[in-house]
């Protein structure tokens, strides 16, 4: 019988009419972490195809004609390397256990041997044993740690860090944001963009970080429909930027925002701004009705970490990150 519906399936390209099967099988593995069609179209529109690989298959039951499962195979844009990839895969719950993942896994396979491939990352969360065990037996080893914190915002007592903030102001830091960068200095996203690179050098990940070009960063951050530009934060000494930290509102959760990065160059670090940053994220928060704030740090990212534990956010379920050598 199993067997029976792992063979009824079918592969072939993903087509843009499958957006809406692909956000509605996300979404119903990770309830969590919901996405728009909007959102996922955007973010794949974004991609510069000309560099950056992105292949997606969409399996369909041929009994019932629906989709019940997609994988990608795609490249990491700031860890780019031409034959390392991430692979994704996405099964319809109803269908878990039945050997989906399985035949999904032996296309993106499949694929990643056309490409000459000799890298392969997964994520996948702490408390799914079975599918880190679907992935261990398939040569895949644990890298590195990706812990989620949440922020309710009404639990922030602002007025016990006031000192951070007077202690940035009394070094001639000042705090801004991009809505007001770009209606001052039309330099702003270029400079934007540099201390982005510089401050992404510094977060840990699997692999040696690859600088993104300003076209393909401009695409993903500033053509985002997440953007908001009174809510993206820039440190300043003088005409310098010095720290950031962004957040990004979600179509699916309006009451909750996503923290991008927060970061300081190495000169300003230790001097409280990216505290002071991040409290100017939980004011915005607050004032335009925002109940939640959702982000993530590599386990090893002590400082940051401390940040975050200092102003009350707690840890939730994290992502596991799995490589294999494909060489």
């Amino acid at each position: 019988m199993l067997s029976q519906r792992t063979l009824s399936l079918e592969v072939r390209d993903f087509k843009p009419a499958d957006y809406e099967r692909l956000v509605e099988v996300f979404n119903s593995n990770f309830p969590d972490y919901t996405r728009s069609v909007v959102e996922t179209r955007s973010r794949d529109e974004s991609i510069d195809k000309t560099k950056y690989h992105l292949k997606r298959y969409s399996f369909v039951d041929k009994n019932t004609g629906s989709i019940v499962a997609f994988g990608e195979v795609s490249h990491i844009t700031d860890m780019y390397h031409p034959k390392k990839f991430t692979l994704n895969i996405y099964v319809e719950p109803t269908w878990h256990r039945l050997g989906v993942g399985r035949e999904v896994y032996r296309k993106l396979t499949d694929h990643l041997k056309e490409l000459d491939a000799i890298t392969a990352w997964v994520q996948v969360k702490e408390d799914l044993p079975q599918q880190i065990g679907f992935f261990e037996r398939r040569g895949f080893k644990e890298t590195m740690r990706v812990w989620e914190s949440r922020l309710p915002v009404s639990s922030v007592k602002s007025a016990q860090f006031k000192e951070y903030l007077g202690r940035v102001a009394s070094r001639g830091i000042t705090i801004s944001t991009l809505a007001e960068e770009r209606s001052i200095d039309p330099d702003s996203t270029k400079k934007l963009h540099e201390i982005v690179q510089v401050i992404a050098e510094d977060i840990p990940q699997p692999a040696l970080y690859t600088r993104v070009s300003y076209d393909q960063w401009e695409a993903f951050e500033l053509k985002n429909p997440g953007l908001l530009p009174d809510a993206y934060f820039i440190a300043r000494d003088g005409d310098r930027y010095v720290g950031l930290s962004v957040v990004w509102k979600s179509d699916t959760e309006p009451k909750s925002l996503y923290q991008g990065n927060t970061g300081v160059i190495r000169d300003y670090r230790g001097k409280g701004v990216a505290v002071a940053l991040k409290l100017r994220v939980i004011e915005y928060a607050r004032r335009h009705g925002y109940e939640k704030v959702k982000t993530w740090n590599a386990s090893n990212n002590a400082a940051m970490l401390a940040v975050n534990t200092k102003l009350g956010f707690k840890r939730q379920v994290g992502w596991i990150v799995l490589e294999k050598d494909l060489a």
